[in-house]
């Protein structure tokens, strides 16, 4: 099933410029984070910097200027619990995961696997928004989610 054409744009809207740039993640260990997401993930760091007592770090994915990971670490005081079921971590309220278009889930998902990425569950279709999906965890926990367009699924 195609995606539907989106809605009209609303350039007169007073949020009219609100568009995505990062997502923060937090980690107890700013190194180590650092490390996990330019070695297995190949992402580019573009800028740290400290905060107070955490450590930040804005980083990019391998051929994306536009969207960031931003990393903030220091000692956590409320670790959150590191699910390994996709269905469990849905009846969670709160942020659930971080959704990163690729070309194919399933090479994707076989590179990380070969770079010991804790992959989550196995790939499945959703129809009714036209994509294949996976997902995998950082060693914190923090879910994300490879999401493939269909074959013909046009927007």
């Amino acid at each position: 099933m195609p995606m539907p054409v989106n809605p009209p744009k609303a350039p007169t809207s007073p949020f009219a410029s609100l568009g995505g740039h990062h997502v923060g993640i937090r980690v107890p260990d700013f190194d180590a984070a650092k490390t996990w997401y330019t070695e297995k993930l190949d992402f580019r760091v573009l800028h740290e910097w400290p905060y107070g007592e955490l450590r930040l770090a804005y980083l990019s994915p391998p051929n994306d200027d536009d969207f960031h990971v931003e990393i903030l670490a220091g000692p956590v005081q409320f670790p959150k619990e590191i699910l390994d079921d996709l269905e469990v971590s849905l009846r969670h309220g709160g942020y659930q995961h971080v959704c990163l278009h690729v070309d194919s889930v399933d090479q994707t998902r076989a590179e990380l696997a070969r770079r010991g990425v804790d992959l989550v569950g196995e790939p499945f279709v959703v129809e009714e928004i036209s994509r294949r999906l996976a997902f995998f965890r950082d060693p914190w926990g923090n879910m994300f989610e490879l999401s493939e367009t269909l074959p013909g699924a046009g927007a």
